[in-house]
C-alpha cells in the first residue's frame, strides 16, 4: 500500500512538471507555425535603385556589392550614402562603380537620415534599402524578391529579415534574439489575422518612389531607435500594403563578428525597445515558451535527487525542447545541432543582455552605437558623436 502511495505521488509530481512544459512548447509552436518565405518565381527586366546607408562599413561592403554585381535579369543602380565614415568605405564603394553621396549633418542623424538622403539621388522608381552587412544569397535573389513584390501590385513596402549566417560559436548567441525579434512581430503565428505588427524589418526594405514620398519614408523614423517602427506607421496611415518575409535562401547577413562583446552591445541597443512594442499576448506566449527552457534543467536536477529511476522523462522533454529550439532557428540563424542542446545558456545570455538593455533604455534613457551616443528624450533623440569628440 505504501509503495502504491509513493508511486502515485511520483506520478502526480511528474505531471506537475510535464503538463506545463508541454503547454509552454505548444505556445512556442503557435507563434511560429506559419513562417513566410520568398517564393521561387522570378521577375526579369526591372530597373531598381539600391540605397545602402554606410558608416565605417569597409569590412562589409565588398561582400554586399559583389553579390549585387552577380544579380541576373535586372538593371541595378547602387547608391552608397556615406554617413561620416573614417575608413575606406567611400573608396571601396567606388571600386564597385557605386555612386557615393555624403550624408550632411542635417535635421536629424543616423541610419534613417542616410537612407532618406540617398533616396534623393535615385534614378529609378523602385527603391531597395539594404544594410551594408547584408548579402544576396545567389544570382536570382533580387528577381525573386521583385516577383514577390509584384504579388502586392508593386505597392506599399516589402520587408525581409535576413538569415543570420554564423561562423564562430559566440555568434550563435544571437539565436534567441533572432527568434524573439521575429516572433514578436506576430506575422508567422496561427493567429496573425487577429493581431498586427507595429514595425518592419530594417535590414531590407523594398518600395516605390511614389509611396515612399507619400508616406514620408524614413522621415517617419526620425524619433525612433528602430527605424522600422516609424516606416511602418507611415505606410499604415496611408492604407498601403505591408508584407514581411524571412530571408532564408534569398538574403543573409553576418552580425557582430568582432567578438562576444559586439554581440552584447549590438542587441543591447534595441532589444528592450523592440520587446516592449510587441503585443502583450504575443510577448506573453514567447515568455511562456522561454519559461520551459528555464524550468527543464531544474526538473532534471530535481528528478536526479528525488526519483532517479524516472530521469528519462525530463531528459526526453529536454531533448524535445532542444529540437524545437533548433526548428525555430533553422530558417533564422545557423545553429549546429550540438549547440542546440545547450539552449539554457542561450536563454541566460538573452536575459542578461535584455536586462542591460532595459536599464539603459528605460532608466538611463541612453544607448550607444557606432561611436554615437543616442539620448532618448521625451521630445525626440539627441545624437552626440563620441568618436568625433574623442578625435577633437
Amino acid at each position: 500500500m505504501q509503495i502504491e502511495k509513493e508511486m502515485e505521488n511520483d506520478m502526480i509530481w511528474h505531471l506537475v512538471w510535464t503538463i506545463p512544459t508541454l503547454i509552454c512548447m505548444i505556445s512556442g509552436w503557435i507563434v511560429f507555425a506559419r513562417p513566410q518565405l520568398i517564393q521561387k518565381k522570378t521577375d526579369q527586366g526591372r530597373c531598381v535603385t539600391i540605397i545602402i546607408p554606410a558608416r565605417d562599413e569597409a569590412h562589409n561592403l565588398p561582400n554586399l556589392l559583389r553579390s549585387i554585381d552577380k544579380q541576373q535579369g535586372l538593371t541595378v543602380e547602387v547608391i552608397v550614402a556615406d554617413d561620416g565614415s573614417t575608413d575606406g568605405t567611400r573608396d571601396i564603394a567606388r571600386e564597385f562603380n557605386a555612386e557615393v553621396v555624403a550624408v550632411p549633418t542635417g535635421e536629424w542623424r543616423g541610419k534613417s537620415h542616410a537612407c532618406h538622403h540617398g533616396s534623393q539621388y535615385a534614378q529609378y522608381d523602385t527603391f531597395i534599402f539594404m544594410d551594408a552587412d547584408t548579402v544576396l544569397s545567389d544570382e536570382t535573389s533580387l528577381m525573386r524578391i521583385i516577383a514577390q513584390y509584384r504579388h502586392q501590385k508593386n505597392s506599399g513596402v516589402l520587408s525581409v529579415q535576413p538569415y543570420h549566417h554564423t561562423e564562430k560559436t559566440y555568434e550563435t548567441f544571437s539565436a534567441l534574439f533572432n527568434i524573439v525579434t521575429v516572433l514578436g512581430m506576430n506575422i508567422f503565428s496561427l493567429f496573425k489575422e487577429r493581431g498586427h505588427t507595429d514595425s518592419v524589418f530594417g535590414p531590407f526594405l523594398m518600395t516605390n518612389r511614389n509611396d515612399y514620398r507619400l508616406t514620408g519614408g524614413h522621415r517617419n523614423a526620425r524619433e525612433t531607435i528602430i527605424e522600422g517602427m516609424g516606416i511602418h506607421q507611415g505606410y499604415q496611415d496611408k492604407g498601403l500594403p505591408i508584407t514581411l518575409y524571412m530571408g532564408y535562401g534569398v538574403l543573409h547577413f553576418r552580425m557582430y563578428p568582432e567578438g562576444l562583446g559586439s554581440v552584447v552591445n549590438g542587441w543591447k541597443k534595441h532589444i528592450a525597445i523592440g520587446a516592449s512594442n510587441a503585443q502583450p499576448w504575443v510577448m506573453m506566449m514567447i515568455m511562456i515558451w522561454i519559461g520551459a527552457g528555464i524550468t527543464l534543467p531544474i526538473y532534471i536536477i530535481a528528478t536526479w535527487f528525488s526519483s532517479f529511476g524516472m530521469i528519462g522523462l525530463p531528459l526526453v522533454l529536454y531533448l524535445i525542447y532542444a529540437i524545437q529550439f533548433k526548428w525555430m532557428c533553422q530558417r533564422l540563424i545557423r545553429l549546429p545541432w550540438l549547440l542546440a542542446l545547450f539552449y539554457p545558456l542561450y536563454i541566460l545570455f538573452f536575459f542578461h543582455v535584455y536586462g542591460a538593455s532595459f536599464v539603459r533604455v528605460h532608466l538611463f534613457k541612453k544607448v550607444e552605437w557606432k561611436g554615437r551616443e543616442i539620448d532618448l528624450k521625451k521630445n525626440g533623440r539627441h545624437f552626440s558623436d563620441n568618436r568625433k569628440d574623442a578625435e577633437d
